[in-house]
């Protein structure tokens, strides 16, 4: 009975563990989304520089060379939002969220030139929690989450100019885990990882959800048969590696599925010996000089080789 209540409490730890790790993966959006902020108008706030009390607050206003400051106190502590402008275009530049003192909720960064927000981080309790970066458009284009000082969670990554989204990278306290990237909204190439490559790597065409290759990885390094396809769904040619070599057999195939030629490899070396079936099947060993002229280039070099027959 001991051993139970101790495996059961065991895996309670560790259920109750992964729980407080996990991080929420944010839903798919194929497109920036735009910021709605309106920081006041410097003259809103200013009030001719004087101090005053609102509420249980201070609002102190203060200047150095190249910028004003608003700051919000409580019993002598940052508590609001604390603003800074530009004192040659009263633009914002600054505004950061402030609790008992410690930076609390967001802090932005503005253009100098236009005020438009550039950078934003979100703080929770002094600690940075989320980093997100914008256009001009003021279109998020980069959020990266934070979990006690490392990458944790889904970073998306957005084109500054079109708003289009290029990637997701998942982090696990600040190991990279997965990788997808997108082409016209649509996944182009999909990665596990562990800090390196581990597991099947997927490529699409761009903008299709056509398969183009597939590619098997474990302990960082190719490992197993790599397969890559033609537009229409046809396997082009395989390739077998073994920890980052090339080390067996090369397939190319007809549209109809038949084997079209045949090479052996060796730490990553073409073997001497090489086979081509013509459509009907029928076998022809490949010469040395051709297979050595063709073969250190795969698999770009197959259709040359081939037309060269």
């Amino acid at each position: 009975m001991k051993i139970a209540m101790t495996v059961w409490g065991l895996t309670l730890l560790f259920w109750l563990g992964g729980c407080v790790s996990s991080q929420p993966e944010p839903k798919l959006q194929l497109h920036a989304k735009k910021m709605e902020v309106y920081p006041p108008a410097f003259e809103a706030v200013w009030k001719g520089g004087k101090n005053e009390t609102n509420g249980d607050r201070m609002i102190l206003r203060s200047e150095n060379q190249s910028v004003y400051i608003i700051t919000p106190e409580k019993n002598g502590k940052k508590d609001g939002i604390v603003r800074r402008y530009d004192k040659r275009n009263k633009k914002i530049r600054f505004e950061t969220t402030y609790k008992n003192g410690v930076r609390d909720g967001w802090a932005r960064e503005y253009s100098v030139e236009g005020g438009w927000p550039y950078k934003a981080v979100r703080y929770r309790h002094g600690e940075k929690r989320e980093v997100r970066e914008y256009n001009q458009k003021g279109e998020m284009i980069r959020s990266i989450p934070w979990l006690d000082g490392k990458k944790h969670g889904v970073e998306q990554k957005y084109s500054y100019v079109s708003g289009d989204l290029i990637y997701r990278l998942t982090y696990d306290h600040g190991t990279e885990k997965k990788l997808v990237t997108y082409c016209k909204g649509k996944p182009e190439v999909q990665m596990v990882l562990n800090g390196c490559r581990q597991g099947m790597e997927r490529v699409w065409y761009c903008g299709t959800e056509r398969l183009k290759r597939e590619m098997p990885y474990r302990d960082c390094k190719k490992n197993g048969v790599e397969k890559n396809y033609d537009k229409q769904g046809n396997l082009l040619y395989t390739v077998t590696w073994r920890n980052g070599v090339k080390e067996g057999p090369a397939k190319a195939y007809y549209p109809d599925g038949k084997v079209k030629y045949t090479l052996l490899y060796h730490n990553d070396k073409p073997d001497e010996l090489g086979w081509y079936y013509d459509p009907a099947g029928k076998k022809e060993r490949i010469d040395y000089d051709t297979l050595m002229a063709f073969a250190e280039r795969f698999p770009k070099g197959f259709d040359k080789w081939w037309r060269a027959l």
